[in-house]
């Protein structure tokens, strides 16, 4: 009786230890390890892709960045091959003849734009400008009659006004105002119409005329520049409204002993874009043959987008 009260103790310890061990083998089944050590969850499929750059991630930055490269050669291909059609246009016309044009983004491109030619009535710009910091280094108001006097000076370019205002401050002024525009090539005179300027120094005054004239002025003075009369509104002006560009600009002209001298600078804002175009000319045949040089060269420069 005792040997089977103790067998059968054994048989209920033997039938646990077996219901101990399919219990963990079951548990190794469903967890898919062993049962000393934790099973890894299975792996994400989508863990072993690199995560997409944001827009304005690494990734983004340096693809705006190699298009903006990618326009900027373009838009400097394009450009270039504006330059040279003007240039050998200007090459083809009879008397001497140099232009220049500051880009969008400050550079300067041109044909002989360093070369000097006589200002004629371009100058008058300069001679706005620096009346206008004369009033304003003297302490003096613009009064009614000072600013029509200008107003005459530019919008119908009248010479008497010019030689009224350029006796009030003489070439050292002019000097001044040359400093000022970053202008390097200009050669002032006791007669404002024979300083000389070049192209280049033109088109970078026009470029900065915002800041030439100071805040006290600044809307007066462009007011004048874009008021300019419509028989006067040739050349550049007429080239670049086609264009749908709104434009301030200066012209001179005069018959010399060797030809006709006829010159424009202008200054050039579309879409918030601002450039700036001088072409000087000088030995022209007749009047009309130097406005048809200056519109000639402005359609090749600011034509076919």
């Amino acid at each position: 009786m005792r040997r089977y009260l103790i067998g059968k103790r054994g048989l209920i310890a033997l039938l646990a230890a077996v219901s101990a061990i399919a219990a963990g083998a079951a548990a190794v089944a469903l967890t898919g390890g062993s049962g000393s050590e934790p099973v890894a969850a299975p792996p994400d499929v989508h863990a072993s892709r690199p995560p997409a750059a944001a827009p304005g991630g690494p990734r983004g930055r340096a693809r705006e960045a190699h298009e903006r490269r990618h326009t900027a050669r373009r838009a400097a291909a394009r450009r270039r091959a504006r330059v040279d059609s003007a240039a050998g246009y200007a090459a083809g016309r009879e008397g001497r003849v140099a232009f220049a044009i500051v880009a969008a983004d400050g550079s300067l491109h041109g044909r002989d734009e360093h070369e000097l030619f006589q200002s004629a009535s371009v100058v008058k710009a300069m001679i706005l400008a620096a009346e206008l910091q004369r009033l304003d280094d003297e302490g003096e108001r613009l009064d009614p009659a000072t600013a029509a006097e200008l107003r005459r000076m530019i919008t119908v370019s009248d010479n008497d006004a010019a030689t009224s205002v350029f006796a009030r401050v003489g070439p050292d002024r002019l000097d001044a105002i040359a400093h000022r525009a970053g202008m390097h090539d200009f050669r002032s005179s006791t007669t404002w119409g024979a300083s000389e300027i070049s192209a280049a120094d033109m088109a970078a005054m026009f470029a900065g005329l915002r800041h030439l004239f100071g805040d006290r002025y600044e809307k007066f003075a462009l007011g004048l520049l874009g008021s300019i009369v419509p028989e006067q509104s040739w050349g550049i002006p007429r080239i670049a409204s086609a264009h749908g560009w709104s434009v301030r600009f200066k012209g001179g002209w005069r018959l010399d002993p060797d030809g006709q001298i006829v010159n424009q600078a202008a200054e050039l804002r579309r879409d918030g874009t601002v450039e700036a175009i001088a072409v000087l000319t000088d030995q022209q045949p007749s009047m009309p043959y130097g406005i048809a040089t200056i519109e000639g060269i402005a359609s090749r420069l600011l034509g076919g987008d």
